[in-house]
Formats: structure tokens, C-alpha cells, sequence
């Protein structure tokens, strides 16, 4: 598979209530220019210049310690997009 259908936007779950943006900012530090955080109420979204950083920081941080919770880093299926 083609890396070019990878995309530099990752999940991130089940995160405390007590996480902010610039926890997630610190927790991705090492691995590239980060473009966006989206913060929802338990989990959020991280977009990456690069898909290879996405790539990296799922593969380093996914069941990492994040403010007190084993959190979940994964691939996002597909971009958000408004409604139709």
C-alpha cells in the first residue's frame, strides 16, 4: 500500500478530562511540526506536517502515559469533512 493514502492526522483516546493542548503539544514534542490539536471531551485529534511524524508517534506513543491515562494513538480512517 502507498504511503501517499496515509494521512498526518492521528486519534488519540481516552483521555483525562484534565488534558489540555498543550499537554498533547508537549507529549508529541519529538517527532515533527505539529499543525493542529483538536481537543474532544475524552479524546482528540493531532495533524502532523508530515505523514512519516504520524506515522512515528503512532507507532512510539500509542499506550503511553498522557496526564494519568493509558491513552490509545492511532490512524485516522479518513479526513473530517462538514456534512453534505
Amino acid at each position: 500500500m502507498s504511503r501517499s493514502s496515509a494521512m498526518p492526522r492521528i486519534y488519540i483516546g481516552r483521555l483525562s478530562h484534565r488534558t489540555r493542548e498543550s499537554d498533547v503539544e508537549r507529549f508529541f514534542k519529538g517527532f515533527g511540526k505539529i499543525v493542529e490539536v483538536d481537543l474532544k471531551n475524552g479524546y482528540g485529534f493531532v495533524e502532523f506536517e508530515d505523514v512519516r511524524d504520524a506515522d512515528d508517534a503512532v507507532y512510539e506513543m500509542n499506550g503511553r502515559d498522557l496526564c494519568g491515562e493509558r491513552v490509545i494513538v492511532e490512524h485516522t480512517r479518513a479526513p473530517r469533512r462538514g456534512s453534505h
